[in-house]
């Protein structure tokens, strides 16, 4: 017989105590207390593992939410690289297309001694000078009406030839001043590319923050997810193993002390009937 302290101890101090126990006590074991005591166990798991689940289910969910917004947040950074760096690339492209269009230029266009635009400052200066000069006449030298329409004819013919020259020569730096036109448009697509790049750099080190947090805290919901999923098999298992120990406590244990029943009956131990099974495997074995 089990002394009353394994009696009063509780179901599940049979375990705790089972070395101390003699081979007796062990034997006077029945199947329906072990079956109460495993039963008692897995309630006793059932009732502290939903605590438990809640808190996991809360940190997944926290660690989760924190890695979505770090992914956002570094998604955003990473399409804001990728546009800048196709601003950067298309202006460099653009660029680099406008100085080859001007270098062209610059080669098939004789070079240009002397004045290098069609309306140089010397002309203008030589146009004024002598439109001051009939102006002056105009006003200090009393003519006649026919004297005065003279001299402002001759201001207007002063004026129409200097235009004329002025756009005799104009297609003749209309090459050159196209080629200054796509060399400074080349030099500010540079600029944009370069603005984009350094805007570029700035964001490489955020992105890397984001991307450092998106990783710790997508690190952190795997764990609570692993954990999560743990707890929730084992209140799954605990479950299933009270429904099955209830069946057993209730219907017997026919099942489980069917191996007891079979040698009880003068049959053979289920350790003799591995060892049968392993002989007959090796002997079949042998013979092929």
């Amino acid at each position: 017989m089990m002394s009353n302290m394994y009696m009063t101890g509780g179901l599940l101090r049979v375990v705790e105590w089972a070395k101390y126990m003699t081979p007796e006590e062990l034997l006077a074991i029945t199947p329906e207390f072990l079956g109460k005591a495993i039963l008692h166990r897995r309630e006793r798991l059932a009732s502290e593992i939903p605590e438990q689940l809640d808190a996991r289910s809360d940190e997944l969910s926290e660690a989760a939410s924190m890695a979505r917004s770090a992914k956002v947040k570094r998604d955003d950074v990473n399409k804001k690289v990728a546009s800048l760096k196709k601003e950067r690339n298309d202006a460099q492209a653009k660029a680099k297309k406008l100085f080859v269009e001007a270098n062209a230029i610059r080669e098939a266009t004789p070079k240009q001694k002397g004045d290098t635009e069609p309306e140089p400052e010397w002309a203008k200066d030589r146009l004024q000078q002598r439109l001051d000069a009939l102006d002056l006449s105009l006003q200090t030298n009393w003519g006649t009406h026919l004297d005065e329409r003279s001299t402002l004819n001759e201001m207007k013919n002063l004026i129409r030839k200097h235009e004329e020259w002025v756009d005799s020569r104009k297609e003749k730096f209309s090459e050159i001043n196209r080629m200054k036109d796509l060399q400074e448009n080349a030099k500010q697509l540079l600029e944009t590319a370069d603005k984009a790049h350094q805007a570029m750099v700035q964001l490489h080190d955020e992105n890397q923050i984001f991307h450092d947090t998106y990783i710790e805290n997508e690190q952190k919901r795997k764990r609570a997810d692993a954990r999560t999923t743990r707890l929730a098999q084992a209140l799954d298992e605990s479950q299933r193993g009270i429904d099955y120990w209830k069946h057993c406590i209730e219907n017997g244990f026919y099942e489980l002390m069917a191996d007891s029943e079979r040698v009880r009956q003068g049959g053979k131990s289920s350790r003799a009937l591995a060892r049968e099974r392993r002989q007959q495997a090796v002997k079949e074995g042998e013979e092929e």
